[in-house]
């Protein structure tokens, strides 16, 4: 009897060994995996805050831990400042410039124009007295016309002598020259104040007007090149600004930085308490993103023909009454075949020549079931549905 019971136990064995795994069709081994978030700082300094704990759930922009560093480097910081306080100085003293050359410019202009007024009333005054100089001299050279003409008919008829006749040409031609010269001063007056209203300076009296108008020129051209200054330096300390803040932005961020969860997941681990001296890159915790949850199974080298991206796997898990479906999304034939970094746990051990699947749950599990199939590591039972 002892030795029938052996021999059954023995055949038993050998049907489950050899037998079993050629007809069965689930997986080898399987456990349960899930997308790992890594929360990691940017910058060196100390964990001032954490305010969460292994096992919390978190959501995406949630604050998590603050990173003090009040060593942050401020030497751009300063550099600006001090060329923003060295484009203001300029300012003030390119206005304090403008403003000087701005009152001498009006100063200069008001006593110009007071010296152009007094040599235009100048010159009409001396035009008004030519003129009747002119007038003058008109008539004289008329009454002088007539005198010769006279004299001509008085010499022909013999009641004077030639030297009277001559005598009389010689007083019309000195008058005539006379009359000449002051049309030609008439003239030249007149083309003076032509001038000088033009501000076309020719007589040598003029020569502190056209000073003045000099000076007036320099300086409307320093005014001129003061003003494109200005507004060079005023653009360049707009655009310094700008860097001012965002370089205190950054010193600001660099001494107090708010690390921010860029997902919604569940802590795993503290790598990084509330204290601890990181350095740029550390990594504070390590998070699960439980909306994403896996099954990782591992099938004989056999079933690889049988399982695609449409098979569809029952999943039983401890503490759930019903086995779960999960889509098959990925077939592997080493875990080196995917960023294994990505998941939370590594990929378990598979036999020479055997398949990796990986296989999603239903997006809409109730959040207990949800809950049940986050947890990385645990092994559960995979088939793959007939």
């Amino acid at each position: 009897m002892i030795f029938i019971g052996v021999l059954a136990f023995m055949g038993w064995l050998l049907f489950s060994t050899l037998f079993m795994p050629l007809l069965s069709s689930s997986a080898t081994r399987a456990i349960l995996n899930a997308p790992v978030i890594l929360l990691t700082t940017p910058i060196d300094g100390v964990v001032r805050t954490l305010n969460i704990q292994p096992g919390t759930t978190f959501t995406t922009g949630q604050d998590i831990a603050t990173i003090e560093n009040p060593r942050a480097e401020q030497e751009t910081l300063l550099g600006l400042q001090t060329r923003r306080l060295t484009l203001q100085q300029q300012l003030a003293a390119m206005a304090s410039q403008a403003e000087h050359d701005r009152k001498y410019y009006n100063a200069l202009e008001i006593t110009s124009q007071q010296y152009q007024d007094a040599y235009e009333v100048r010159k009409r005054y001396a035009q008004k007295a030519l003129k009747a100089e002119s007038g003058a001299a008109g008539a004289r050279l008329a009454d002088a016309r007539e005198t010769l003409a006279r004299n001509l008919e008085l010499f022909r008829q013999g009641a004077v002598s030639e030297a009277v006749v001559a005598s009389s040409r010689a007083q019309l031609a000195s008058l005539q020259a006379d009359a000449e010269t002051i049309r030609s001063r008439v003239h030249i007056n007149d083309g003076d104040l032509n001038a000088a209203k033009d501000q076309v300076y020719l007589d040598p009296e003029q020569l502190r007007m056209f000073d003045l108008k000099s000076q007036m020129t320099t300086l409307k051209l320093s005014l001129d090149n003061l003003e494109r200054n200005r507004v060079t330096l005023e653009e360049e300390l707009s655009h310094l600004d700008q860097l001012i803040e965002s370089e205190q932005n950054r010193v600001q961020m660099m001494a107090a930085y708010n690390v921010v969860a860029y997902a919604s997941g569940t802590v795993q681990e503290l790598i990084a308490p509330q204290g601890t001296q990181v350095r740029a890159g550390a990594t504070l915790l390590r998070a699960t993103n439980c909306s994403q949850s896996y099954v990782i199974a591992v099938f004989p080298e056999r079933m690889a023909s049988r399982i695609d991206r449409d098979s569809e796997l029952q999943v039983s898990i401890r503490g759930v009454a019903q086995p779960l479906k999960a889509k098959v999304v990925q077939l592997l034939s080493s875990p080196t075949d995917v960023q294994s970094s990505n998941y939370s746990v590594p990929f378990p051990y598979a036999e020479q020549n055997s398949v990796y699947v990986v296989g999603t749950f239903d997006s809409n599990l109730p959040a207990d079931e949800r809950l049940l199939t986050c947890n990385p590591g645990n092994w559960v039972t995979a088939t793959v549905s007939r």
